[in-house]
């Protein structure tokens, strides 16, 4: 027999399940337009942030550098996005929206907006507080 355990153990395994939910989701709102959930993060994150270097991005999405690295290759080959040379350093390249990508990003941002709206609907302001809070501290935690 299984033992229960309270709910703040089985917190991540929650947290998981959702997270992979969301993502398959996110992945059904996309593909009409041919982006899948981790471009669309990219994209979000190169509007706010274009022209920063791989291992920003890597860090801003909450990725490893390898991971993003091949991530900005495809991103490349489809034309969302491309690499320039870093001024200040000949090794170094940074990541620039295409106009492509910012016509992508926008259709992104529509396409999440509605999810994001179906996903908050139930919930006040004050417990959306609460949620960004948990997610923010989940996404720096240290171990």
């Amino acid at each position: 027999m299984a033992i229960a355990r309270p709910t703040h153990r089985r917190l991540f395994a929650v947290f998981d399940h959702a997270y992979g939910r969301l993502s398959r989701q996110a992945g059904a709102v996309l593909s009409d337009i041919a982006v899948k959930p981790a471009q669309a993060t990219a994209l979000i994150y190169l509007g706010y942030h274009n022209g920063c270097q791989i291992s920003e991005l890597a860090q801003g999405i909450g990725s490893g550098n390898a991971a993003v690295t091949g991530l900005v290759d495809r991103m490349v080959k489809t034309g969302l996005v491309e690499r320039r040379k870093l001024d200040s350093d000949g090794r170094g390249k940074t990541v620039h929206l295409t106009p492509d990508g910012l016509m992508k990003r926008e259709h992104v941002m529509e396409r999440l907006r509605t999810l994001d709206e179906k996903l908050s609907k139930n919930f006040t302001d004050a417990e959306m507080e609460t949620i960004y809070k948990f997610l923010s501290v989940a996404s720096e935690m240290e171990i």
